[in-house]
């Protein structure tokens, strides 16, 4: 009777020690989640347009450094849209690769630069960015 007691006190035991386990796996799986999400709703820093030099010259965008190869066009404007904080409408007849190499290079530039070698261009309307064809703009 006692063989018996030892094994369902040991069972007992080994229960206790897994139930409490399993709250800190549980708030460990919490705070990771939280972090996921803080780090998701993280303000993402945006390019801005400085008048005061485009007044100097013709381009008034923060510079920025690009290097892709064979990129698509459209993944490229949405590039732009993120860092800019632009919305962006894009026609159904754009299309395009990109390969860049800009190193501090005004993002309007960069911008008119790749969008006139695919034979586009574009059109800022508040804070919306049109891109198309110059016969559809």
């Amino acid at each position: 009777m006692i063989g018996m007691k030892i094994p369902a006190v040991l069972t007992l035991v080994l229960l206790l020690l897994a139930a409490s386990a399993v709250p800190g796996q549980t708030q460990s799986r919490t705070r990771s989640a939280r972090a996921r999400k803080s780090a998701a709703t993280a303000p993402k820093p945006t390019l801005r347009y400085d008048a005061s030099r485009a007044a100097e010259s013709r381009w008034g965008g923060e510079p920025i450094s690009l290097d892709v190869k064979d990129a698509d066009l459209r993944d490229i404007l949405r590039t732009f849209s993120e860092l800019t904080a632009l919305n962006i409408v894009v026609d159904p007849d754009v299309r395009g690769s990109v390969t860049v190499r800009l190193h501090d290079v005004p993002w309007d530039q960069a911008l008119d630069l790749i969008l006139r070698t695919n034979g586009c261009g574009y059109v800022i309307e508040g804070n919306i960015l049109r891109v198309g064809k110059p016969s559809n703009l």
